[in-house]
């Protein structure tokens, strides 16, 4: 049984040895083929180490899925591995998905996540699209009681999702590591991605494609992955304006164009410190009376925590890892420290 690596690169090239080495050091992965967005691999030296390497080179940049399917069309393995630049493939991570997919005979499969190297951060689940996640998203926005109520759910998803030790089903897996079955997609019509989605949302449409022919994406628990996350620098046009583009695409390609939902209301207040602009990792004080219990510290991007990235709290201070911090996106964050009973005790919001 062999695999074919897929890696699309744009303006990454600093994060590709290192993925290299992971993908050729692994017996399994019978060929590596590098889809290169941007033009600058020409002159690499990862060709010379490297001489197995298929580099396609394209003159523009087409897109994340275009660019995948290119190389899917070229694989000549059974099974197809999709991998971002900016994630690392720990020990056994390739291995438990293939051996999980021939087991269960599942043709779409993904690791969980962490943030960092030293496995400190757990990345959530993914966030996944559909018009009930828009209508509680909207909602929690505008209303204290959907924003509760939206938190406890996500709360829950991110617990299953981490404390579970045998294969799980999961609606949406991150196509940021992916194992795909090459027979699965030639049944669907050969394209893997759907190349209108030129970056974001091409990964929730594959599996929403997946969950509507009753296939079933599965997490392998046992498969573990490093994604340091949005390290690709913004492409000609801005991240959030693609994201948002993106978005409207697959909300239009599901419900029709006017599956949306707006509220008047004012938006709901949270109880939040306020650190201001830092530039530096932050020091933050956990209190005495708080030691008692499991605590975690959570970080997100809104105040409800949908989703959040989460650590185990050891004692009285939590210092921001400096790694972590310096890969983070110019923008507005939230972190707390949640009891693994008692809830939410503190948030603070800050701006990098």
């Amino acid at each position: 049984m062999s695999i074919t690596a897929v890696v699309v690169n744009y303006r990454t090239v600093s994060f590709l040895p290192a993925l290299m080495r992971d993908l050729f050091g692994n017996d399994l992965i019978r060929e590596v083929i590098v889809v290169d967005n941007s033009n600058e691999l020409s002159d690499s030296h990862l060709i010379r180490d490297y001489p197995g390497l298929k580099v396609i080179s394209n003159r523009e940049n087409r897109g994340f899925g275009a660019a995948v399917n290119q190389a899917v069309s070229l694989a000549v393995s059974k099974w197809i591995l999709i991998v971002n630049p900016d994630v690392r493939l720990t020990t056994g991570c390739v291995d438990e998905l293939l051996k999980t997919g021939i087991k269960y005979a599942s043709p779409l499969l993904g690791p969980r996540f962490f943030w960092d190297d030293q496995r400190q951060f757990r990345l959530p689940p993914a966030t996944g699209g559909c018009l009930w996640i828009d209508a509680a998203y909207t909602c929690a926005e505008k209303f204290r009681l959907d924003a509760e109520i939206y938190s406890f759910y996500w709360i829950l998803r991110h617990q299953r999702f981490w404390e579970a030790s045998d294969p799980f089903v999961e609606p949406f897996l991150s196509g940021a590591c992916i194992l795909v079955n090459r027979e699965w997609i030639h049944s669907i019509g050969g394209l893997l991605f759907d190349e209108r989605f030129f970056l974001y949302f091409e990964d929730t449409d594959l599996c929403v494609r997946a969950l509507i022919e009753d296939v079933r994406p599965l997490c392998v628990p046992q498969s573990v992955a490093i994604h340091y996350y949005d390290q690709a620098p913004s492409p000609e046009r801005d991240k959030k304006d693609l994201m948002a583009r993106a978005h409207n695409l697959f909300m239009e390609k599901y419900y029709g164009k006017r599956a949306s939902l707006s509220l008047e209301a004012a938006p709901c207040k949270h109880d939040i410190l306020q650190l201001g602009k830092r530039d530096i990792p932050i020091v933050f004080q956990i209190d005495k009376g708080f030691l008692d219990e499991q605590l975690f510290f959570e970080v997100g991007i809104n105040p409800y925590f949908v989703p959040f990235a989460q650590a185990l709290l050891r004692g009285k201070t939590f210092e921001f890892p400096s790694a972590i911090w310096s890969r983070l996106s110019e923008g507005t964050y939230y972190g707390r420290v949640r009891g693994e009973v008692s809830g939410v005790k503190k948030i603070w919001q800050w701006r990098k």
